[in-house]
């Protein structure tokens, strides 16, 4: 839930995360970016010396079309005298019996499910619509310092679309990383995904079997996380 990704961010900048990694939702996004504004208060009124807001991240993946689950019904078919659980359990306020509005504000649900099973007639639904990656990326990469993206061997095409797509917003992210599970043909695929990318071969990127390498590009770093392997 939203208040519980605010409390977490919060916590963890606090004990001095360097980069706090969430789902690429724009609720989502909202909620861990006013806990690290708390935090940040926190810090300035305690006179913390060196304390440093954490990178936002956010993580998608190759070979995947982002899916955001919104919660469904229709208030016309709702009992008059439901005590409407539904509205009380929302952390997020996203449902309302107003006068001038009834039902779900598709722009504050995030899809956490709990209204489903609190109707006691059974109403509500929960659907999944996919999103353009462009348009996702559009709406969470301006707002975050971050990327992640998740990958697996022999997705050449996928992370070269995805890359391409996400191009106009990655110049100004302080970190990329590349999550790859281990696997036959890792360290080669790497390599293919390094030319996709047009990192640079440097010095500390010669030994990729290494769980987490940085490489200087223009712009950002690159951080290859190759899950498993030693």
């Amino acid at each position: 839930a939203l208040p519980e990704i605010r409390t977490l961010t919060l916590t963890y900048a606090l004990a001095g995360a360097d980069c706090v990694d969430v789902a690429a939702d724009p609720a989502v996004i909202a909620a861990a970016k006013s806990g690290l504004d708390a935090a940040e208060r926190i810090a300035k009124a305690d006179q913390r010396s060196g304390y440093r807001r954490p990178w936002l991240m956010v993580s998608m993946s190759a070979g995947e079309d982002p899916r955001f689950r919104k919660a469904e019904f229709d208030p016309a078919i709702c009992p008059k005298d439901c005590p409407r659980p539904c509205e009380k359990i929302c952390p997020v306020e996203a449902i309302e019996f107003a006068a001038d509005f009834a039902g779900v504000r598709r722009d504050r649900c995030y899809g956490c499910g709990r209204c489903l099973p609190v109707c006691p007639w059974g109403l509500i639904a929960a659907h999944s619509y996919p999103t353009p990656i462009d348009a996702v990326a559009q709406q969470v990469l301006s707002q975050v310092d971050a990327l992640e993206i998740h990958t697996h061997v022999g997705e050449h095409a996928a992370f070269k679309d995805l890359w391409q797509t996400l191009q106009p917003w990655v110049g100004n992210l302080q970190i990329i990383s590349i999550s790859c599970p281990d696997g036959e043909g890792l360290i080669n695929y790497l390599k293919d995904l390094q030319q996709i990318m047009k990192v640079p071969e440097s010095a500390p990127g010669k030994d990729l079997k290494a769980s987490a390498i940085a490489l200087k590009t223009k712009s950002h770093h690159v951080i290859w996380q190759t899950d498993g392997r030693p």
